[in-house]
């Protein structure tokens, strides 16, 4: 893995992540990985924010951010592209003094050059220290362009395809031909965040001074035979390997690609099953993906066999019942109504999502000694809309330990349950998160807990982590009027299922 090789090269200290942000949020950064690519390892992102390219007579700084990012493949060395084509960034930078003097077009006084691949990109991990060679290979070719009036055409290139800019980045001391001398790239500082599920490194700057630069084709179109050879005089191209110079700072992140492809799936509902063996001989070998019995730790990571498999959603029976005692609602202004009971029915409709009703029973209003109804429903009893209930984190900070949630909604519109009680009428909308628990554990009885916590009013938690909030919030009308104030539910639900239902939180 790379964690491996950072570790083993990169020696100029280490940055650790506090760790506020979510999991899930933090990889954003790698949301076009091409990780159902086979042979992609590792998802990876390079950001390069400051430098130069000095190609010819011209230096040209590098004052705006340029991504790489894709998916490598550690047999080959090869970086397959992003999912979205967008592997190399098309960051225009401005050209210093433009392209003056070129008669034929006149004064191109604002010129931008924009590198594009020019064919793969491989990157030598083991070379990340300066050691033993390049640690990426980046063919390029540039693109210029005079913003204003465009005369240089749309394909006036530095270098191209069959003959790239071929760059040998190194974080170590480059070996030039003259009249160049050697300069010295850095590895930076190892980065570690998230329990080691995101590892790279920051302030490092990677170096080549031996390459290099190709002449111009395409510049003005059906004038480019006449063009090129100008703009090549007045840029100073081709330039001979020793006379160019590329300097590239900035950082570098990874992670398994196996775990940014499962973090884009979880928290979700589903079974994991084991497979049976085929025995060979004395031999019983297992084709499961998966070693541990919750589905959590893939055989290929703990080299055991794989003898559990995992099959998202809800089979075959996807209902539920639930059952809770003491149930609360109470608004921050303390109208308070306590119910003695809950129970909902439900179905499981998808990976991530359920539909339910809750019904809560002998409930009365504590500051007006009524109990409280629903339309149509018996004395003390109140009830729900029709509820759809999604998965998310409560709290994934920490990969090892996650907090999962379901956020209720109603199935339409905004209103969760309407009830009266005596002389007060009271209507809650928006909606609740509750806890939900056991995650990544195997089980054989279909039970679950739905636990809602809130104090004065207050529901705890109000969102999902990084979310935006998701609350209750009641209309209380009275003979005095009406008042829209936040609202919590307080009170858990044992959760039976028809059958097995596991909720997998953890990528591993």
């Amino acid at each position: 893995m790379l964690a491996v090789a950072l570790v083993g090269s990169v020696t100029l200290g280490v940055a650790s992540s506090a760790m506020a942000e979510s999991f899930q949020r933090a990889l954003i950064p790698f949301a076009t990985c091409p990780y159902n690519t086979p042979g992609v390892a590792e998802c990876v992102v390079s950001t390069v924010t400051s430098g130069e390219f000095h190609l010819g007579s011209n230096t040209v700084p590098i004052n705006k951010t340029i991504t790489l990012q894709g998916g490598l493949n550690p047999k080959t060395k090869e970086l397959v592209g992003a999912t979205d084509g967008n592997t190399l960034s098309k960051t225009p930078l401005t050209l210093p003094g433009g392209l003056l003097g070129i008669e034929l077009l006149g004064n191109l006084t604002e010129v931008t050059a924009t590198a594009e691949l020019a064919g793969p990109i491989h990157i030598e991990l083991a070379n990340l220290g300066g050691k033993g060679g390049p640690l990426v290979s980046l063919p390029l070719k540039v693109k210029l362009d005079d913003t204003a009036l465009h005369l240089l055409g749309p394909a006036c290139f530095v270098g191209s395809n069959s003959q790239p800019v071929a760059l040998n980045l190194t974080t170590g001391l480059t070996n030039p031909p003259p009249p160049n001398k050697p300069i010295s790239g850095k590895p930076g500082k190892l980065l570690i965040e998230h329990e080691s599920r995101i590892v790279g490194v920051t302030e490092n700057s990677l170096v080549d001074n031996a390459f290099a630069a190709p002449g111009v084709n395409g510049c003005a179109g059906i004038l480019s035979l006449i063009v090129d050879p100008a703009v090549d005089l007045k840029a100073g191209l081709p330039a001979a390997a020793g006379t160019n110079t590329a300097i590239m700072n900035g950082s570098f992140i990874q992670a398994d690609s196996r775990i940014v492809k499962t973090e884009t799936e979880i928290p979700q509902f589903g079974h994991c099953v084991k497979v049976e063996g085929v025995k060979e001989g004395k031999t019983v070998t297992y084709s499961g993906k998966f070693s541990s019995a919750n589905c959590v730790t893939e055989a290929v990571e703990s080299l055991k066999p794989g003898k559990f498999e995992w099959h998202v959603g809800p089979g075959a029976h996807p209902k539920f019942t639930g059952a809770g005692a003491v149930t609360t609602f109470e608004t921050v202004g303390k109208t308070r109504v306590v119910c003695s009971s809950n129970s909902s029915q439900g179905e499981y409709t998808g990976p991530k999502t359920e539909t339910v009703g809750l019904t809560f029973s002998g409930c009365e209003s504590r500051s007006l000694h009524s109990e409280c109804h629903s339309s149509s429903a018996g004395p003390g009893e109140i009830r729900t809309a029709t509820l759809v209930g999604e998965l998310g984190y409560i709290k994934d900070s920490e990969p090892l330990v996650p907090v999962v949630g379901m956020d209720f909604k109603p199935a339409s519109g905004t209103q969760v349950a309407q009830f009266d009680c005596g002389g007060l009428s009271e209507s809650i909308a928006g909606s609740v998160i509750g806890s939900i628990a056991p995650i990544d554990s195997p089980t054989l009885s279909g039970l679950s807990t739905v636990k809602f916590k809130a104090a004065k009013g207050l529901q705890a938690p109000e969102q999902f982590e990084e979310l935006p909030k998701d609350v209750l919030s009641a209309t209380v009308t009275s003979g005095s009027g009406s008042t829209v104030e936040q609202s919590g539910l307080n009170g858990n639900s044992a959760v039976t299922a028809e059958e097995p239902l596991e909720i997998k939180a953890r990528s591993y």
